[in-house]
C-alpha cells in the first residue's frame, strides 16, 4: 500500500473521531466567548456600594449567603470558590451546585444570585464533564488527531504538485 493511500486512510478515520470532539469544542467555545453578554450563561457582575476591600471578616460572606432564600444551610464545604473583586466591591461566591451569590463586601448584602451555566460549558468544553480521565484522553487525543489531520492534509495537498514536478523532471508532459 502506498504512503499516500495510508495517509488518506489515517486522515479519513481521524476525521470521524474529530467530528464530534471539534464540534463540541467549537460550540461550547462560541458560547463561552459570549458568557459575559448573556445572563443565562453567567449572572452579570453587580457593583457593590463602594470600591476596594472591606474590613469585614471572611465569615461574614458565608453569613450573607445563608440569608439568601434556599441557601440557609450553606456551609464552607458547599463553596467551590470565592472571587473577590475590589474594583466592583463584590465577592462572587460560587457554590458546588454552580450557583453564584454576589455579596457586597461592604454592606454584607447579597445583591445577585444566579446559576452559572458557563461553568457547565467549561466542563463540556474540556470534556471533564465525563470525568477526570476524559479531560486528558479526549482533549489530548483531539489535539493529537488535529496535528495528524493537519500533517496528512498538508501532505495530501502538496502530493499532486510533487508528482507533476517529478513527471516534468523525467521529461513527461502533463
Amino acid at each position: 500500500m502506498s504512503a499516500a493511500r495510508t495517509l488518506r486512510k489515517v486522515h479519513y478515520w481521524a476525521s470521524l473521531f474529530l467530528l464530534v470532539s471539534v464540534f463540541t469544542i467549537a460550540i461550547s467555545g462560541c458560547l463561552l466567548a459570549l458568557k459575559k453578554d448573556f445572563a443565562t450563561l453567567q449572572p452579570p457582575t453587580r457593583d457593590g456600594s463602594a470600591q476596594g476591600l472591606s474590613d469585614r471578616p471572611i465569615d461574614s460572606i458565608l453569613a450573607s449567603v445563608t440569608r439568601v432564600p434556599g441557601h440557609e444551610r450553606t456551609r464552607w464545604q458547599d463553596i467551590d470558590r470565592i472571587d473577590i473583586r475590589p474594583k466592583d466591591g463584590i465577592a462572587k461566591v460560587i457554590l458546588n451546585s454552580r450557583t453564584e451569590v454576589q455579596v457586597d463586601i461592604f454592606t454584607g448584602e447579597a445583591v445577585e444570585t444566579g446559576y452559572r451555566t458557563s461553568d457547565l460549558l467549561e466542563t463540556i468544553h474540556d470534556f471533564s464533564v465525563l470525568g477526570g480521565w476524559a479531560k486528558y484522553v479526549l482533549s489530548f487525543g483531539s489535539g493529537l488527531a488535529l496535528l495528524v489531520m493537519g500533517g496528512t492534509g498538508v501532505y495530501l495537498f502538496v502530493l499532486p504538485f510533487l508528482v507533476r514536478r517529478a513527471k516534468r523532471a523525467k521529461g513527461g508532459r502533463l
